[in-house]
């Protein structure tokens, strides 16, 4: 019962801590100018302040903070039957806070895309560098070192997922319920393996995206921004990094992908349509997953819980594949690629960008629409 209490304190001080700060953020967001105004690639039809990341990156701390207190002031006997070794946390917590303060630079600055990237790479290597790495693959053989590789693949990989987040959060809800489902998804499965710290990890994640949601929910009243969705990819990815594919088989290695499939289905798409189109990879545009769902008839919410029922059968998926055969795991593996070309296809998301353009761009402040005369569109913020 001990572990319960203390999973409590976790949780509802990471909950509490961003409900208060949600309006915080929101009140720094008005008095910087970061706002999402109407326009021609988003949704919303008023503005909207877009740094709710503050609100999640202080409130995951503070859920981390009352776990550390809890452990070297209290003594909780935490269990963990495997351990994270040789991981630098203060340098991992500075790569965190690195790509959270990129993030939030965008949502006040609007940074190129390339710069961005650059930055996020730089982030990514960081983590690596701390210790948090793919380091060894098992197989049916052993364990495989990948030497030389482990640095560049591990940044790869939590790049996937700091873009993934970052490219789905299009609708009101949409990035941080899929976090939600995805972290709970991970943190069955590092429960599982038997990390009580990677489990009280994931609870502060679920309950930051929670409280937030409060406010996120459509019609909502706060933005996430770059700041909330590249901090929450990156968690992700540093939780299935140290919980799922680094304790497993070679075949699991796709079980964090499998989770996240609704977003890593929508970014592929966006790569190959960028690409055939001859735009930049980086470049935004209107026909991602939840656009197509939304032109053929789904109002947000209903395209949000589409969304979000597809991200639970995937995680579903996914912890079925952990317990099954290496075999089975290739073959269901290969069927998921298969599906997901499939919906790909009947979705029509690989399919030919929509021109658009911004004012403002990579100048302070407010997104304003391209046209002027669309000022009169442009409601008071919440």
């Amino acid at each position: 019962m001990e572990v319960f209490w203390q999973a409590g304190i976790v949780f509802f001080t990471a909950l509490l801590v961003t409900l208060i700060m949600v309006p915080v953020s929101k009140k720094i967001a008005r008095k910087i100018g970061a706002i999402d105004y109407p326009s021609n690639r988003r949704v919303n039809t008023v503005a909207v302040p877009r740094c709710g990341g503050i609100a999640l990156y202080v409130g995951f701390l503070a859920g981390l903070g009352a776990f550390w207190i809890g452990i070297h002031v209290f003594h909780w006997r935490i269990v963990d039957f495997y351990t994270l070794e040789r991981i630098n946390y203060p340098l991992l917590l500075a790569a965190v806070t690195l790509i959270f303060a990129v993030g939030l630079f965008d949502d006040v600055k609007q940074i190129s895309a390339r710069v961005k990237f650059a930055w996020q790479t730089v982030g990514a290597l960081v983590v690596a560098l701390s210790g948090v790495s793919l380091d060894v693959i098992a197989t049916s053989s052993g364990d495989v070192s990948l030497g030389w590789l482990d640095i560049p693949l591990t940044v790869f990989y939590l790049l996937v997922f700091m873009n993934i987040i970052n490219l789905i959060d299009g609708l009101d809800g949409l990035a941080a319920g899929i976090t939600t489902i995805s972290s709970l998804t991970f943190m069955y499965l590092v429960f599982q393996r038997g990390s009580m710290t990677l489990t009280m990890v994931c609870l502060a994640l679920v309950a930051v995206c929670l409280a937030f949601l409060v406010f996120n929910f459509h019609p909502a009243s706060v933005f996430m921004g770059d700041s909330g969705a590249l901090f929450l990819g990156l968690m992700l990815g540093i939780v299935s990094l140290l919980g799922v594919v680094r304790t497993q088989s070679l075949a699991v290695l796709m079980v964090p992908l499998t989770v996240a499939a609704v977003p890593v289905i929508d970014t592929a798409s966006a790569i190959v349509r960028r690409k055939v189109t001859h735009k930049a990879i980086g470049e935004p545009d209107m026909n991602h997953i939840h656009h197509r769902l939304l032109r053929f008839g789904l109002g947000q919410t209903a395209t949000v819980l589409v969304l979000y029922l597809c991200t639970a059968v995937s995680s579903v998926i996914a912890i079925a594949v952990t317990m099954a055969p290496d075999a089975v795991r290739t073959g269901v593996v290969v069927l998921l690629v298969v599906v997901g070309i499939v919906i790909i296809c009947l979705l029509g998301v690989a399919g030919p960008v929509l021109q658009h353009h911004y004012e403002g761009k990579g100048k302070k402040g407010s997104r304003a629409p391209q046209d002027p005369s669309q000022s009169g569109f442009i409601k008071k913020i919440k």
